[in-house]
């Protein structure tokens, strides 16, 4: 592939998403890209050029779409990260039922990928007689069909990490060892596509947001407008932010609001956003 024509995909990604997508998930973008050139429009036709190719790209929303779900890595699984479902069941669920007459809990995962994580969030409040709203949002659309349909396969719960939640997923496990949520646990997760680069799609007073394993693809600038979206109206005051517990170095205090705080709870990490704001 002509390098300078992959060059411009690349930038074209970024200017619409705010990614910056690494070596690894070039390879993905590449393959993609050299297959839909290699397929000629209509029989007898020949294949597109690469100057076609992204004016297709400016005018196909689909083919856009397409092209952005191949850059995006989606991995992961039930209760990732054992520690923070841990210090959500032992302090802070507790923590923000006992402030005020909390109805509902109203819990954002922004990065959901094929829902694992939004799903374990519900499953755990439900399990502690807490009532959620809760919102799934990806910019992928087919992980956003996963998420909707709540159907996993085995590998979707690992053997050690999130191993003491595991038995909250017990009643909807399947005779080969998948699982399938229930018609009323998914109908409380509203799945939406949001582009994280579209600060204006954002949800408004959440308790409690989940946005792990994406910041690593974005420039710091991004970084810095994202969490002063959150800290100014995705946050109730006094609600909690988590991102990956391998990101949170990552976070520097230049980029971080002064609506937001780092926490530390023994091993885990996250951001809260200061009362009175």
């Amino acid at each position: 592939m002509n390098e300078q024509f992959f060059e411009q995909i690349i930038q074209f990604i970024t200017q619409r998403t705010g990614i910056i997508p690494r070596d690894s998930h070039r390879i993905g973008i590449k393959n993609y890209i050299d297959k839909q050139l290699e397929t000629a429009p209509k029989k007898g036709e020949a294949p597109h050029s690469y100057q076609e190719y992204i004016k297709i790209l400016e005018d196909d929303r689909d083919e856009m779409m397409n092209l952005i779900n191949s850059a995006t890595v989606n991995e992961t699984y039930f209760f990732r990260e054992e520690a923070q479902f841990q210090l959500l069941k032992s302090k802070i669920y507790p923590e923000l039922l006992e402030k005020s007459p909390i109805k509902r809990l109203r819990i954002w995962s922004a990065a959901c990928s094929t829902g694992e994580e939004i799903y374990s969030l519900l499953l755990l409040a439900d399990s502690m007689g807490i009532r959620t709203e809760c919102i799934a949002s990806d910019i992928n659309t087919k992980v956003l069909t996963t998420c909707n349909d709540a159907k996993y396969k085995k590998k979707a719960v690992r053997s050690v990490d999130g191993a003491a939640f595991h038995q909250l997923l017990e009643p909807y496990k399947l005779p080969n060892g998948g699982y399938e949520l229930s018609v009323d646990i998914r109908s409380r997760v509203s799945c939406r596509q949001i582009n994280l680069s579209r600060l204006e799609d954002f949800p408004r007073n959440q308790h409690i947001i989940f946005i792990r394993n994406v910041f690593i693809y974005f420039s710091s600038q991004m970084k810095k407008e994202i969490l002063a979206k959150i800290a100014q109206e995705s946050l109730v005051p006094g609600g909690y932010l988590f991102v990956s517990m391998n990101e949170v170095a990552s976070i520097d205090a230049m980029e971080l609001p002064p609506g937001l705080e780092k926490v530390s709870d023994g091993k885990v990490f996250y951001f809260r956003k200061k009362e009175g704001l």
